[in-house]
């Protein structure tokens, strides 16, 4: 496999963004594990020119299939950009290792879409007109995907999102392979309710807008249910002092938290809630829990939190324990292995299976040949819906301290609240 990679410490334009010279280390697979946030972000460093400088948009339909990788190389998310990168690595290798698509090795164009939105267009723009991108997979801020098509939609190339979002957003370019609403807060809530739980909930978040938007969406569900939502914060994105909010929690009485910090502060109102003894009064639903997040916190702590997800690396059903194998020999062992890399695994084998149902590799025959399309992954079909381009996917319950299955709800269809316009 190829890969090709920017750095993200250029100077800032008038724009106030990041000025590209792209680069390439031009290595095999195996020549880029392991790697931590330092090597994601200065792996290339001594590669000296950029690869591509002056070459045509475009190479011939015997060159590489470039898919171009939108990764948060910068900020405080490098966890998720090595699950992520670990994820397309990986099947982009085992993908070249069976000769190809067509007998076309796929390169990877790695990105920095940093952890904001804001230079998406122009890389989105970059990717495709200057390198030839026939298709990108990304980013992780889950409103990144709205920017990032608003040029791949005009262009008519695929955006395959992997991360977890809100859903409320169909476009023709987007297709996601990533947890919706309805794969793991309304699955969550139905699971916590079943088993008993309670129900009075608190809804905790940050700032970000998807965890509004869901937090919305999964109340409609709970009143059927005779839940009730005693109240509902969202922190800025980095809080570390969740005191306030669990005296908040302590004096109306809830009995379940239904929790979505994604970054590592996370962890910092479990000790708290802890310290306080409300770990001890209420149960946990951490909406995009995952490995990477359990391993920093204490295994009596973490066994408090139920989570759903798309994958976890202990379960032995399916191919997972060999796709776990191969993502920690990718990454360099002993290493968390998370959903956020299995479904950017699913994504470049998407990309793979769709170009195999059209027949010929280009931007145009990927759109079409995801429309509807069902492939394998390590933990059985996945389906993309023809309609909205989103995934229907095995989803588990599991419990942290290890993150162990306890239940197997089967394949959840995405329901993201939109379909994609169909041409008059």
């Amino acid at each position: 496999m190829i890969v090709s990679d920017i750095l993200s410490d250029y100077p800032i334009d008038s724009a106030g963004e990041n000025a590209m010279t792209s680069q390439s280390d031009g290595n095999s697979l195996d020549s880029v594990r392991p790697f931590s946030r330092r090597a994601v972000l200065k792996g290339l460093a001594a590669t000296g020119a950029g690869l591509w400088a002056g070459q045509g948009p475009v190479l011939g339909q015997t060159g590489p299939v470039r898919i171009g990788a939108l990764l948060p190389l910068t900020g405080d998310a490098d966890a998720y950009a090595i699950q992520m990168r670990a994820g397309i690595e990986v099947a982009a290798g085992e993908i070249n290792d069976a000769g190809g698509i067509q007998g076309r090795p796929i390169e990877i164009l790695v990105r920095d879409s940093e952890t904001s939105p804001g230079a998406l267009p122009k890389l989105c723009r970059e990717l495709v007109e200057t390198q030839g991108g026939a298709a990108l997979v990304g980013p992780w801020i889950a409103a990144g995907r709205r920017l990032a098509t608003r040029y791949l939609a005009a262009a008519g190339v695929p955006l395959v999102n992997a991360s977890n979002h809100e859903g409320r957003y169909c476009s023709t370019a987007l297709f996601s392979v990533g947890p919706t609403t309805a794969h793991d807060g309304h699955a969550l809530v139905r699971h916590l309710d079943e088993a008993g739980a309670g129900k009075r909930y608190f809804l905790l978040g940050s700032y970000p807008s998807w965890q509004n938007a869901m937090f919305r969406q999964i109340r409609f569900p709970m009143a059927p249910r005779g839940i009730k939502v005693l109240g509902q914060a969202l922190t800025d994105v980095g809080e570390r002092d969740f005191r306030p909010v669990i005296r908040w929690i302590e004096e109306l009485g809830a009995e379940v938290v239904l929790f979505c910090v994604m970054r590592h502060h996370g962890g910092e109102f479990i000790r708290q809630a802890r310290a306080s003894g409300l770990l001890d009064r209420v149960t946990i639903g951490w909406i995009g829990y995952n490995e990477t997040l359990d391993a920093g916190l204490d295994p009596d702590d973490a066994a408090r939190i139920v989570t759903t997800a798309p994958f976890v690396a202990s379960d032995t059903v399916g191919a997972g324990p060999e796709f776990v194998a191969r993502v920690r020999n990718h990454i360099g062992a002993p290493s968390p292995v998370s959903h956020v890399a299995f479904t950017h695994y699913n994504a470049v084998m998407a990309l793979r299976a769709a170009w195999e149902r059209s027949g010929e590799v280009s931007a145009a025959a990927a759109i079409a040949g995801l429309k509807g399309l069902t492939f394998d992954s390590p933990t059985g079909p996945v389906t993309i819906d023809a309609a909205n381009q989103h995934a229907t996917m095995n989803i588990v319950v599991a419990r942290g301290g290890g993150l162990q299955v306890i239940e197997r709800l089967g394949p959840i269809a995405p329901d993201p609240g939109c379909t994609v316009a169909q041409p008059a």
